[in-house]
């Protein structure tokens, strides 16, 4: 077990030191970080009966309110650490009863530069590949900005409406998005509202997913990516296109895609 944490902390190292430097300014860098939640991780693991572990999949990150603008600036970044500790868990061995979160909380306790972490699991839905539902909306995704008139293109044909801040995607019939092909897991993917855009996850199917052609676990969307599930491609529509880059994480590092112009192709 030690070994399978090493080898995540590791990983979580090379990634973001290499790619990122420093995740946001002042004292700390990313190497504090991935150490702290690396460390309350292997804390809380949990045994099951049947030999697997459990990991915890919320992170809360305390610091002083003085700080909290900084730390925001740069939350897509604490969101990709969360997708890359889903994917190299998974490789560990470690099973996520939801998607991992790393969140913010104010505290007035903690003193000027410093932080401190703390690690449990959700009281929601269990979710595991191929067994189990995906997570409910907490609290946080009831109050998400939902994108504005965003949808999905099935297959060329139908549409699906994307007017909830989970949705849930796979071929299990309790997902709000069902997808009948075999090559597509029970329970493959989700959508989730972040900083009022949609993020699609790969929640540890056999097939993967692809965005634009290039094989990801973590993206967000803009109009025009064509998300590829199985067979099936999914083209997402949204409104108001955003200006920013798609911002995706593939396996093993962490890739910015430019979705300036897209042709709709696989």
């Amino acid at each position: 077990m030690i070994k399978n944490i090493d080898r995540i902390e590791t990983q979580l190292r090379e990634l973001f030191e290499r790619k990122l430097v420093r995740i946001f300014t002042g004292k700390h860098q990313s190497a504090n970080l991935i150490e702290a939640l690396v460390d309350v991780m292997q804390k809380n693991l949990e045994q099951q009966q049947d030999g697997g572990t459990i990991a915890p999949d919320l992170y809360v990150i305390q610091i002083p309110p003085e700080d909290l603008d900084e730390w925001q600036s740069h939350q897509d970044i604490l969101d990709q650490i969360a997708a890359s500790l889903l994917e190299i868990g998974h490789k560990e061995g470690f099973v996520f009863q939801n998607v991992p979160e790393v969140s913010l909380q104010q505290d007035p306790k903690i003193t000027d530069h410093d932080f401190q972490i703390n690690a449990q699991m959700q009281t929601t839905s269990p979710v595991m590949p191929e067994t189990s539902a995906i997570v409910s909306p907490d609290h946080k995704n009831h109050n998400a900005k939902i994108p504005r008139e965003a949808y999905f293109v099935i297959g060329g044909a139908s549409h699906f409406p994307l007017d909830k801040p989970v949705i849930n995607i796979g071929r299990h019939s309790d997902n709000d998005l069902v997808l009948d092909d075999a090559r597509i897991s029970r329970h493959h993917a989700q959508m989730r509202v972040i900083n009022q855009r949609f993020v699609i996850f790969d929640i540890g199917s056999t097939g993967g997913i692809y965005l634009n052609g290039r094989k990801i676990t973590q993206a967000s969307l803009q109009t025009g990516d064509v998300v590829r599930i199985g067979l099936i491609n999914l083209i997402y529509i949204q409104e108001t296109s955003a200006t920013n880059q798609t911002i995706a994480i593939s396996a093993g590092e962490v890739n910015i895609i430019d979705t300036g112009d897209h042709t709709g192709g696989d």
